[in-house]
């Protein structure tokens, strides 16, 4: 029983963080099954606790180097899970940082723990567990845990966006990872931009630590500040003061807007002003802030990782 528990336990888990990483990555438009999926899967390392504490207690009356880690680890999971159902009841931030994105730096914490402690406690499946009754097993604990999502939704749940983001009337000053508002000339982009004409948008800006806002943007379409792109071109390259970057598909170039304003304003250095990229249906983390170059290249526009790591 514990074994299968510990097996059960870490699918669930596994399959928490493996939707957790998707949501922060597809459009807004597919995110909501694969958001839902990923608080179905949290609900299931919910549901399982029953069933683990038992083996935890056991665990601890056994005197093993390992249970301190062992105890860090479990302390870590309840973090993480306190902090995932908050963002959900619609707690927003603790302080100037989002619980979301304190949940976000917990499960990034609680792999490296996961896996050495299954390195130093392995759960060998054995064939007995592929059974119709270890099936059953699963399948129902799937079914409940989704059943529990949709009563915590229907009762409990704030509203939220289908990436599970809360709502900001504006965009918060957020930077990716360790990046910091650089000293950029205002008039950096005013004769780049001179002569074409302002376009405008109104969207929402969806960041990964768990807001968005819908918001009016203005400027100039990417498509007119580039003009006809060079043969052979596959893709555009738009980089940030602070080395940031990142490549979109030539055929997304009618959706990028290269925004000045906000909301009828300049756009605040803190936003990413004097010039930052705005990409309707995509995550934050593609609105490049504090835009230097937009640039046609010759690489595929999967030519970058899935998350940029500066």
């Amino acid at each position: 029983m514990a074994r299968r528990t510990n097996l059960t336990l870490l699918a669930a888990l596994l399959a928490a963080f493996a939707t957790g990483v998707l949501a922060l990555w597809v459009g807004e438009s597919r995110a909501w099954i694969v958001t839902w999926a990923h608080g179905a899967a949290g609900f299931a390392v919910l549901l399982l606790v029953r069933w683990k504490v038992p083996v935890v207690r056991r665990g601890l009356r056994r005197a093993r180097p390992d249970t301190g880690a062992a105890v860090a680890t479990a302390a870590v999971a309840v973090a993480m899970l306190a902090t995932g159902i908050a963002h959900s009841l619609g707690v927003s931030a603790l302080g100037s940082v989002t619980v979301l994105g304190i949940h976000i730096a917990l499960a990034l914490a609680l792999l490296p723990l996961v896996a050495m402690h299954v390195f130093n406690r392995p759960q060998r499946p054995r064939r007995g567990d592929l059974t119709r009754a270890g099936f059953l097993r699963l399948a129902g604990l799937a079914v409940l845990a989704v059943a529990v999502k949709a009563a915590f939704e229907g009762t409990l749940g704030a509203s939220r966006a289908a990436t599970g983001s809360l709502r900001r009337d504006q965009p918060i000053p957020t930077s990716w990872l360790d990046d910091s508002t650089p000293a950029v000339d205002a008039g950096e982009w005013r004769d780049r931009i001179a002569g074409l004409a302002p376009r405008s948008v109104t969207c929402a800006l969806d960041c990964t630590s768990g807001w968005y806002s819908v918001n009016r943007w203005s400027g100039v379409a990417v498509a007119d500040l580039l003009g006809p792109v060079p043969p052979g071109t596959r893709s555009v390259l738009v980089s940030s003061h602070t080395g940031y970057s990142r490549r979109f598909d030539v055929a997304d170039l009618p959706q990028l807007l290269l925004a000045t304003e906000l909301d009828g304003r300049d756009l605040p250095s803190a936003n990413g002003g004097p010039a930052r990229l705005v990409v309707p249906g995509r995550r934050g983390f593609w609105w490049v802030k504090w835009v230097s170059s937009i640039e046609p290249s010759g690489r595929s526009p999967w030519w970058q990782l899935p998350f940029p790591l500066n």
